[in-house]
C-alpha cells in the first residue's frame, strides 16, 4: 500500500435539508411572548437565515466546518431563548439520510425525517460536522508524519461528534432515523477510532518502529473495525460496501498484527513461534477471503488483501524450509500461541462548548433578549401559583353554590317578603332590579352574546382556513404523486404536516368544548330571560308585573321564627360578600405575585438558584388564605343549619293565601333571576375573553400552516423543474456523457520515504476555480440563484443520479460505486504494491 490510499478509508456522506425560513415564527414569538418589536432583532435574523442557508451545500474545507460549527453554536444559544418544539414555536425542520442500502441510494429513496424540535436540528448539524471531520481527514496527506496526525486528529473529532449525539439523543427527543440508530452511530464512532488508529499504524510501518509495537498498534485496528463492523451489522442501516471493507479490514489487521509477531519471533529465535504467528496470519486473510461479501469489495480492498497474503505465504515458505532443515523447532497450536495485547492509541475527542468555540460562533444572537430559562422558570412558577389560587377560588365559589341553592330551595327570602309586603316591591327586589338596569340589564346579555356568537365563527372560520390551506397542498402533492409516479419521490405532505394536523384536532376539540360551554349558556338564557327582562323593567312596570295580596295575615314582624331567619340571610349575605373579598384578594396579590425580577437578577449575576426553595418562600403567602377559606365554610355550614330549623318552625306557622303563593312565587323567580344574570354575564366576560385570546392562537396557527405550504410549494416547483429538465435532457442527449479524468498514476516510493498521496479532486477543481476557470459542468462554491433550483452536479443532476461516466453523485462529490468514498482512488496495481509488507 503506497500511502494510505482513499479507496482505503471511509468518510461519512452530509446529511441533506430543505431550506425553511427560521424568521417568520420567532418574530411572532418576540411580539407575543416578550412584547418586544421584532424589527430590533432585524440584523439577528438576517445573519440567523444566512447561517442557515450557508450550510444547505459544503465544500470539504475547514470553513465549511467553521460555518457548521458557527450555527450549531448559535442554535445552542437560541435555544435558551425561544422554545422550539411541537407545543411552543413550531418550525419544521426536515433532513435527509446519510446512510441506506444501495437501493435506496438513489435520490429520494431516502426520505425525508422532520421534526419541530430543535434538538434535532442540532444533532443534524452536528452529524454533518462529524461527516466534515472525517472527509477532512481523509483529504489529508496521508503521506507525510504532519498529515498524518492531522487525519487521526479528524478522526478522532468525528468520533467524538456522533459520540455526543448518541450521549444527547434522549435529551434532544431525536425522531426515529437511521442515522440516529444508538448501534448506527456506535458503528460510526468505532469506524472513525479505527480509521484513526490506523493512521498511527501506518506511521508506525513507515518510520520502521519494532515489530511488536506494529503488531499491537494493528491489533487494536482491528478491533475497532469489528466492532464497527458487528454493530453495523446490527443495526442494518448499511450498504454492503461498507460491511464488507469493515469486516474485511478487520481480518486484514489481525492477519497484519500477526505477520509483525512473526518477525519479533524470528528476530528472538523462536522460530518455532515464527512460523505459528504466520499460520494465524494466514488463516485470518482466508477467513477475510472466504467471507459472501469479498466479491463485493473494491479492488483496492482486494489488492491489499492479496498483497498482504503473498507476503505471509512468500515468509512462510521460507520459514517452513528454514526450521525443517536447520532449526527443527515444534510449531506450537495458534491456541497456545502468546496473545497480542493492543496498543490503543486514539479516543473521541470532546466536542467543544459553544463558550469554546468563541471566536467561532461570535457573539450570541439575540442578546439582549431576557433568557428563555427565566421564561421557563416563570411558567413553572405561574403554573403552581395557578393551582394554589385556582382550589382557593374554587372551593369559595363552590361555597356561594351551595347557599344559594339552599335559599333556592327554601323558597327564602321571597316566602318571607311576601308576608311582610303583600303590596309593592320589597328593598332587596329594588336593589336587584337597579343593579340589573345600570349593567344594561337583557339587551347586555343579548348583545353579549352576539359577540360571543361572532368570534366562535370567526376562530373556527380562521381554523378552517388553515386546514383548508393543507388539505390543498396535500392534494397538490397527491396529484403530482399520481402524475409523476415512482419518478415523485417526494416526502408526503400527509407525514410532514402530520404534527399540524395534530394541533387542528387540538384546536378543534377545545373548540367544541368552548362551543357545549355557550350551549350552556344558551339553556341558561332561555331559562331566565323572561324574568332577566322583568328585572330591566321601571319600577312601576315591575311592581304591576307581580301579584298583589290585600288578605289579613298574621303580623309576620313579630313572629320570632321570621326575625331570626331575616337575620340568619342577612348574616349569609355579608358572609357571601366577604367570600367574594378574599376571592378578589387572592386575584389581586396573584397577579402582582412576580418571580421574574429576582431569576433575572440572579441571571445576570451568574448566580445559581434554587428553585424549588424560591417557589416555596412565594407561595407561603397563600396559606394565609387557606385557613381564612376554611373558617369561611365552617360558619357557613353552621348558618345554613340554623337556616333550614328556622324556617321549619316558620313553615309549620305560616298562613298563607293562593295571591300570597303566587307572590311568593314570583318574587322568587326574580331572585333567582338576579343570580342566573350574575352568574351569565360573568360566563359571558369569560367566553368573549377565551375567543378573543384563541383567536390569536389560531391566527398564528393558520401563518404557520401558510408557512409550511408556502415552503412545500417553492420546493413542489423546483422538483418539477428538475423532472422536467431531467426528461428533456434524456430525449435530446444522443451520446453517452464524458467520462471523468484519468485517475492519476505515481510512481512507487522509495525505501524509507512517505509515499506522495493522490490530489483529491476537489482540490484540483478548487485550484481551477482560483485561476478564473471553474471545472466543466460544476458550479463555483457558494454560488446560488434564487430563480434557479439547486443544482448538484452537470446537467441538473440531482444526489443519486448517474454523472459523467457512470458516477453516482452524492450532492457534495462524485462518487464511485466500486468504491467506498467520494475520494480519489488509490494507486493503480503495480504501482507500488503493498509497501508495509514489502520492507
Amino acid at each position: 500500500m503506497a500511502g494510505l490510499s482513499t479507496s482505503n478509508m471511509l468518510p461519512v456522506e452530509f446529511k441533506r435539508t430543505e431550506r425553511l425560513s427560521l424568521s417568520p415564527p420567532l418574530k411572532s414569538y418576540i411580539a407575543s411572548q416578550y412584547a418586544e418589536d421584532p424589527d430590533i432583532y432585524i440584523d439577528d435574523f438576517r445573519e440567523l437565515e444566512s447561517l442557515r442557508g450557508d450550510i444547505m451545500q459544503l465544500d470539504v474545507h475547514p470553513a465549511s466546518l467553521n460555518k457548521l460549527l458557527k450555527y450549531w453554536g448559535q442554535l445552542t444559544h437560541l435555544g435558551a431563548k425561544f422554545p422550539i418544539d411541537e407545543n411552543h414555536i413550531k418550525i419544521c425542520f426536515s433532513w435527509y439520510g446519510s446512510l441506506g442500502k444501495e437501493k435506496d441510494r438513489k435520490l429520494g429513496g431516502k426520505a425525508a425525517v422532520s421534526s419541530f424540535n430543535m434538538g434535532y436540528e442540532k444533532a443534524c448539524v452536528l452529524y454533518n460536522v462529524g461527516a466534515m471531520y472525517s472527509q477532512l481527514g481523509i483529504a489529508e496527506n496521508r503521506a507525510s508524519a504532519d498529515g498524518l496526525k492531522r487525519a487521526s486528529q479528524y478522526f478522532m473529532q468525528a468520533a467524538g461528534v456522533f459520540q455526543h449525539i448518541q450521549e444527547h439523543a434522549s435529551e434532544w427527543q431525536l425522531p426515529s432515523s437511521p442515522d440516529f440508530q444508538p448501534a448506527a452511530l456506535t458503528t460510526l464512532i468505532n469506524l472513525m477510532l479505527a480509521q484513526a488508529q490506523e493512521c498511527f499504524w501506518y506511521k508506525s510501518v513507515v518510520t520502521k518502529m519494532k515489530s511488536v509495537t506494529i503488531a499491537r498498534l494493528a491489533v487494536k485496528v482491528a478491533e475497532y473495525y469489528d466492532m464497527a463492523y458487528q454493530n453495523g451489522t446490527s443495526c442494518g442501516g448499511f450498504t454492503d460496501h461498507w460491511l464488507v471493507q469493515m469486516q474485511i479490514k478487520s481480518f486484514h489487521f489481525q492477519a497484519a498484527a500477526n505477520f509483525r509477531k512473526s518477525a519479533e519471533r524470528l528476530e528472538a529465535g523462536r522460530y518455532g513461534e515464527e512460523i505459528g504467528y504466520l499460520i494465524a496470519a494466514e488463516k485470518f486473510v482466508k477467513k477475510a477471503m472466504e467471507s459472501h461479501l469479498w466479491k463485493k469489495a473494491s479492488e483496492y480492498v482486494q489488492m491489499d488483501l492479496k498483497s498482504l497474503e503473498a507476503t505471509i505465504q512468500q515468509n512462510l515458505a521460507r520459514a517452513n524450509k528454514d526450521n525443517d532443515i536447520v532449526y527443527m523447532e515444534t510449531i506450537p497450536r495458534p491456541e497456545l500461541l502468546e496473545p497480542i495485547d493492543g496498543a490503543n492509541m486514539v479516543n473521541p475527542l470532546p466536542v467543544p462548548t459553544p463558550q469554546q468555540l468563541g471566536e467561532i460562533v461570535g457573539t450570541p444572537m439575540f442578546a439582549k433578549l431576557v433568557p428563555f430559562s427565566v421564561h421557563q422558570s416563570v411558567s413553572v412558577y405561574q403554573h403552581k401559583k395557578d393551582a394554589v389560587t385556582t382550589v382557593l377560588q374554587n372551593r369559595l365559589n363552590e361555597a356561594a353554590a351551595v347557599a344559594t341553592s339552599t335559599l333556592a330551595s327554601l323558597n327564602l327570602p321571597a316566602s318571607i317578603e311576601a308576608l311582610e309586603q303583600p303590596m309593592g316591591l320589597p328593598p332587596a327586589l329594588l336593589q336587584h332590579s337597579q343593579e340589573v338596569r345600570s349593567q344594561g340589564g337583557a339587551h347586555s346579555l343579548r348583545d353579549s352574546w352576539e359577540t360571543i356568537s361572532s368570534l366562535a365563527r370567526r376562530d373556527s372560520e380562521i381554523l378552517d382556513e388553515a386546514i383548508r390551506q393543507l388539505d390543498e397542498e396535500e392534494r397538490e402533492d397527491d396529484e403530482l404523486r399520481v402524475q409523476f409516479a415512482t419518478r415523485w419521490t417526494r416526502t408526503r405532505s400527509s407525514d410532514l404536516n402530520r404534527s399540524l394536523r395534530d394541533c387542528a384536532r387540538v384546536y378543534r376539540n377545545k373548540l367544541e368544548v368552548a362551543r357545549k360551554s355557550d350551549e350552556t349558556i344558551a339553556g341558561k338564557m332561555e331559562k331566565h330571560m323572561h324574568f332577566i327582562e322583568s328585572l330591566s323593567l321601571t319600577r312601576e312596570e315591575l311592581e304591576a308585573s307581580i301579584p298583589s295580596s290585600t288578605a289579613q295575615t298574621t303580623p309576620v314582624s313579630k313572629d320570632p321564627n321570621v326575625q331570626k331567619l331575616k337575620m340568619l340571610i342577612n348574616t349569609l349575605n355579608e358572609q357571601s360578600k366577604r367570600r367574594q373579598q378574599v376571592i378578589e384578594e387572592v386575584k389581586r396579590v396573584a397577579a402582582g405575585d412576580d418571580i421574574s425580577t429576582a431569576l433575572i437578577q440572579a441571571t445576570n449575576q451568574k448566580q445559581q438558584v434554587d428553585e424549588e426553595d424560591l417557589f416555596a418562600q412565594s407561595l407561603a403567602k397563600y396559606e394565609a388564605f387557606q385557613g381564612v377559606v376554611e373558617d369561611i365554610l365552617r360558619e357557613q355550614e353552621q348558618i345554613l343549619q340554623e337556616i333550614r330549623a328556622s324556617n321549619d318552625q316558620f313553615m309549620a306557622h305560616k298562613q298563607t293565601s293562593t295571591l300570597i303563593t303566587h307572590r311568593e312565587q314570583a318574587l322568587q323567580n326574580l331572585d333567582n333571576a338576579y343570580k342566573a344574570f350574575k352568574e351569565i354575564s360573568g360566563n359571558m366576560s369569560e367566553g368573549v375573553k377565551f375567543y378573543t385570546e384563541f383567536q390569536g392562537v389560531l391566527e398564528k396557527f393558520r401563518v404557520n400552516c401558510r408557512d409550511f405550504v408556502v415552503t412545500r410549494r417553492v420546493d413542489r416547483k423546483d422538483a418539477v423543474d428538475g423532472l422536467m429538465r431531467a426528461a428533456a435532457s434524456n430525449s435530446n442527449v444522443g451520446n453517452a456523457p464524458p467520462s471523468l479524468p484519468p485517475r492519476h498514476i505515481q510512481p512507487p516510493p522509495q525505501q524509507g520515504q512517505y509515499p506522495a498521496a493522490p490530489q483529491p479532486h476537489y482540490q484540483q477543481h478548487y485550484q481551477q476555480f482560483q485561476q478564473g476557470a471553474p471545472p466543466a459542468g460544476l458550479p463555483p462554491p457558494g454560488a446560488w440563484n434564487p430563480n434557479i433550483p439547486l443544482q448538484y452536479a452537470t446537467g441538473g443532476q440531482q444526489p443519486g443520479q448517474q454523472g459523467p461516466g457512470g458516477q453516482v453523485f452524492t450532492g457534495q462529490l462524485y462518487y464511485n460505486p466500486n468504491t467506498p468514498s467520494s475520494m480519489p482512488p488509490p494507486l493503480q496495481p503495480g504501482q507500488g504494491g503493498y509497501m508495509p509488507y514489502g520492507v
